[in-house]
């Protein structure tokens, strides 16, 4: 009898495992891959990502085989600002959701997702969990009120705990098994093609916009870059009919210098794609039953942000869990907190966000100008990237007040920036697919 069977051992699933091991439990995590393995996925960790690596115990080893930085350049149709997320944003989100500040770093890194997983998955097992790779579980056990109580495996094992959490990605097992609808869903989103490139020195992480096109460029593992490029999903096909000429084709639209330097280097793998970004929510939790990670909810990837909410889900149901098990509180009362922390107002307007972003219209003009009207005020770059990645409140950036505020202040620096010149025949322009011709092409 366990305390916890966790379904899925990447990172939502090591971390959580982890965190209750670390609290006394007896905790059983199983996944159907074996390790290390990669799996899709675009591997960004932001700075409070980091912070939660630190915090389970791992972030050296992280460091050690992957370039770390701290500041990133975002760049908006050609109005560049960079900047770092401020220390004490990430130190606010920490004590407002754990109670407690320990561990946060600045730094951020783009880890392959072979590496930090198996990393992870050692931390688990050193922390006293039983892990137990290549098993894949054919059954939720329930008893006669419904409640989960365990798992039976493909090959006929059965394991029984208090609580089962499903840390099983996008398509959970979990949800499947318990009938789990998806809810708010979000159809519109973006489509993603990237590989890694050698040749590139380590640089600061870069992010690009323009029109409806994006492309990141982050230092990664092995000496490598990775060189990542979106669009609109209605445009997917068109770029699917020669990726490769389209991948350059679109960072020569994007930026004719990440062009140039990714056209100079060389190109050490396949390229990878993901056309199912589509957003959603889920139900977090039920009798027996937790959900972590993107089994619970899931975001299209134009922020990055996948693997830094994972760790955040994992620790958030690690604490909620821990006490319920522990005797501190009742387990509904334990979930509902859970719950409640992971679907907050907060969290609501960010989910908003990230789905209108992954929309991927043209920009508005007003949407410019504030671009333009940060440069030179270093404290709001800052804060507005810590509004894109969810360090700081959406609502309170973006408040109408605050935004009149900054423009009024600086109105004379937005009137003399490219993108504002023929502002109208340049948005008409944005809104063309520039990939139909070459599928027509390449279907006759």
């Amino acid at each position: 009898m366990y305390n916890a069977i966790v379904i899925g051992g990447r990172c939502a699933g090591a971390a959580v495992g982890t965190h209750l091991a670390r609290r006394g439990l007896r905790v059983l995590v199983v996944d159907r891959s074996r390790f290390p393995s990669d799996v899709l996925s675009t591997h960004f960790i932001w700075p409070h990502g980091a912070s939660h690596l630190n915090r389970l115990g791992v972030l050296d080893q992280v460091r050690a085989v992957t370039p770390a930085h701290t500041r990133v350049t975002v760049v908006n149709d050609g109005i560049a600002l960079r900047g770092s997320i401020p220390e004490e944003l990430l130190r606010n989100q920490f004590r407002l959701l754990h109670g407690d500040d320990s561990g946060i770093t600045t730094e951020y890194f783009s880890v392959r997702r072979h590496v930090l997983d198996q990393i992870l998955v050692d931390n688990a097992v050193r922390a006293g969990v039983e892990f137990r790779e290549g098993y894949t579980v054919a059954e939720l056990l329930q008893d006669d009120d419904g409640t989960v109580i365990g798992i039976k495996g493909r090959d006929g094992t059965v394991e029984r705990a208090q609580v089962v959490i499903g840390a099983d990605g996008r398509n959970s097992f979990v949800a499947r098994a318990l009938g789990l609808e998806k809810f708010d869903e979000r159809p519109r989103c973006t489509f993603a093609y990237w590989s890694y490139f050698s040749g590139i020195p380590d640089a600061e992480a870069q992010i690009h916009r323009r029109g409806r096109l994006g492309m990141a460029m982050a230092s990664t593992n092995s000496g490598q870059t990775m060189v990542l490029t979106w669009g609109p999903s209605e445009w997917a096909a068109g770029f699917r009919a020669d990726v490769e000429g389209n991948f350059h084709r679109a960072l020569g639209l994007i930026s004719e210098e990440a062009a140039g330097t990714v056209a100079r280097a060389r190109r050490e793998e396949r390229f990878y794609g993901t056309l199912d970004q589509a957003a959603y929510l889920r139900r977090l939790h039920g009798p027996g039953w937790v959900l972590v990670g993107d089994a619970g909810s899931f975001k299209d990837q134009c922020t990055a942000l996948g693997i830094t909410h994972a760790l955040r889900d994992a620790e958030l149901a690690a604490e909620a869990v821990g006490r319920w098990l522990g005797g501190e509180i009742d387990r509904d009362t334990a979930m509902a907190g859970y719950a409640a922390k992971r679907r907050s107002q907060t969290a609501a307007a960010y989910y908003d966000y990230v789905c209108t972003l992954a929309e991927m219209k043209p920009l508005r003009h007003d949407e410019l100008q504030l671009f333009a009207v940060l440069r030179g005020n270093q404290a709001e770059i800052d804060r507005f990237l810590a509004t894109h990645v969810d360090v700081a409140p959406v609502s309170e950036f973006f408040d109408p007040s605050n935004v009149f505020l900054l423009n009024d202040t600086a109105k004379e620096s937005s009137r003399d920036h490219g993108a504002f010149a023929d502002f109208e025949a340049t948005y008409r322009e944005h809104q063309r697919n520039p990939f139909a011709l070459v599928a027509a092409e390449a279907t006759r």
